[in-house]
């Protein structure tokens, strides 16, 4: 059964404001990934490696509601993380466990036993060298299709 528009539409708004993205508290974190992995949406927190060089601390999603849209080309429904106070960007601080791979990075649920929300694999990996390199990766959404999958 193909779900019409006005229920499809529910689904990015109830998650845009409700548990568990619109978090009551600092618990969703984008963390890096260091280890490369191919994105299967049964995949778990203990199936990545975070990364652990200086700088590399978990950054956490604005409290509240978050964003939702739809794209215009594709009509797509589109959640989109609230970034931090300075973006979604770590620097390299120091030489410890340099150098590292960034493969991706992940959306967890840090409230207790952190839980995989979501993953992203970059187009190319990112390499850490040296200390004051930075990396920045844009925006965190989710890509709510209205294409049915058969």
């Amino acid at each position: 059964m193909l779900p019409m528009r006005a229920l499809r539409l529910q689904i990015g708004a109830a998650l845009a404001a409700d548990l568990p993205l619109a978090a009551i508290a600092a618990t969703n974190k984008v963390r890096l990934v260091i280890a490369d992995f191919t994105p299967d949406e049964d995949m778990v927190f203990a199936d990545i490696t975070s990364a652990d060089f200086d700088g590399s601390t978990p950054l956490a999603a604005a409290l509240g509601a978050q964003q939702v849209g739809l794209d215009p080309l594709t009509g797509d429904q589109i959640v989109t993380m609230v970034e931090p106070l300075g973006g979604w960007r770590w620097i390299t601080t120091g030489l410890t466990n340099l150098p590292q791979v960034v493969y991706g990075y992940a959306l967890c649920d840090e409230v207790a036993a952190p839980v995989l929300l979501g993953l992203t694999k970059l187009d190319s990996p990112i390499s850490l060298t040296i200390v004051g390199q930075e990396i920045r990766i844009g925006q965190v959404q989710f890509t709510i299709s209205q294409t049915p999958i058969s």
